[in-house]
Order: C-alpha cells, then structure tokens, then sequence
C-alpha cells in the first residue's frame, strides 16, 4: 500500500489532480482509496472513501466558537489530528494499492504546522509514503515565481522529510513552450540564472538568484513531471516515478 499525500497552493488543482489520477490508477487495475483532510471542503470532485468531515464540523466550530473564517479553519484542523487514530483505522480497514490523501486548500494549515506532520505521521505505512508538491504552470511561468515556488517546495520537504516529486499540473492550459522552460529551469542552474538576470534587476534579482542557489540542490533532485488532469497526459510516468521512489527508497541528493 503506497501513500500519497497531495499537496500545493490554493488554486494548484489538488483535488482535481486526485481525482484524475485515482481514474487513472483504476483504469490500470490498481485499486485506490481516496482521503479527504479538508474539513472547510464544500464541494470534491471526487467522493472519498475517508472524510474528515464526517468528524469534524467546520461551520459548527465558526458559530459555536464565534471564529472568523481563518480561525475556524485553524481550530479545525486542530479537531481533525485529535481524530487520527479513527482517521487510523478508517484507511486500514481497507488494502488498496494507493492512499490518496487531498490536503486542506490553505496549505499553511497543514505543512507548516504540528497537526500536519501528526497526520502525515500516522496515515499510511512507514516508508511507503511520498509527497506531491503541485505547481502552477500559469504561476510559475514568470521565473520569479519558479524560485518562490521551490522555496516552498524546499521548506515543506524540510518540514515533513518525506520523499517528494514535484507535479508541474495544468500544462494544457499553458504553450508546450513554457512547460519546457520549466522544465528547463528545474535541470539546469545556469539557464534558471539567466533568465532570472533577464527578468530581475538590483536587490531583487541578487535576492532571487541567492535563494534559487540555495535551494537548487535540493530541487534539482526532486523529479518534475508535466501532467494533464483532463488529457491524463504524463499519468503513466508519474506512476513510474512514484512507484520507484517508493519501493527504491527517497533519491539521494546531488
């Protein structure tokens, strides 16, 4: 059973990604099991097998407690790590090939805080867990943005130590061109600095260019794979990668 923890900005398309990606994995007879982490969830695409919402009330917790939106949310992912040992249960019960678990939307609530690594944690079998970082083609085709973009790819492997793979989603909705500058970018650090001193000037390109030197070799190690959540487009060699990583063991850094 291999877990998989879906991560990303606001807007990424995380649970559209799991959404496809489970159809995917089914059509390939390999059986899923689809977690939803989002208490303040309204709509999925996608009907999921555990749902802290079925534990969890968000909009209860914002009147009861008289919270604004961002409050309720943090007091509710607090709720959702008190259930752990029920959400636990709930994923053993079942023996499905893949865990996918769709984090919260405001990924702060979960990277970047204890209830977070407690879920991490404890869903799914030890060392049989990788992490998917999700970026934005549209945001990440302005260079500036690809290096605040693996910074914080950089600061959630940090937080959680769990093997990552960084799922370049949407590229039907950008040029093949600029998929490939990415990709670009991600490969080597001399095209990413040249563009960055293209773009940038002053304190902020010095800035850019020391963060992006920093995380490099991090990032350079953690694979990016173009995929499509419409077309399905690169499900086959996300699946290769994830298998890979998980039964080989997190790739060694350069």
């Amino acid at each position: 059973m291999y877990t998989v923890f879906v991560v990303g900005t606001a807007g990424s398309g995380k649970s559209t990604l799991t959404s496809s990606f489970s159809d995917w994995l089914r059509g390939q007879e390999q059986s899923t099991l689809l977690v939803n982490l989002d208490p303040a969830a309204h709509s999925l695409p996608y009907e999921p097998d555990v749902d802290v919402r079925d534990y969890v009330d968000y909009e209860r917790i914002m009147v009861s407690r008289r919270l604004g939106p961002n409050a309720a949310l943090i007091a509710s992912i607090r709720e959702v790590a008190r259930y752990v040992e029920e959400l636990k249960e709930d994923v053993n019960s079942f023996n499905p090939d893949f865990v996918i678990v769709d984090t919260p939307g405001q990924l702060e609530l979960f990277a970047f805080r204890r209830e977070g690594l407690i879920l991490t944690e404890n869903i799914g079998v030890e060392g049989r867990k990788t992490m998917l970082f999700i970026l934005d083609p549209i945001f990440c085709t302005n260079v500036k943005n690809f290096v605040a973009s693996t910074f914080l790819a950089s600061s959630i492997y940090l937080s959680f130590g769990l093997p990552m793979i960084q799922v370049l989603n949407k590229i039907d909705a950008v040029p093949r061109e600029h998929v490939e500058r990415i990709q670009g970018w991600s490969e080597s650090m001399d095209s990413l600095l040249v563009d960055l001193e293209d773009k940038l000037k002053g304190g902020l390109m010095v800035f850019s260019r020391e963060v992006a030197q920093a995380v490099y070799d991090i990032i350079s190690s953690i694979p990016i794979i173009p995929v499509s959540s419409i077309s399905m487009e690169g499900f086959p060699e996300l699946h290769a990668v994830l298998t890979r990583i998980v039964s080989e063991g997190e790739l060694e850094l350069r």
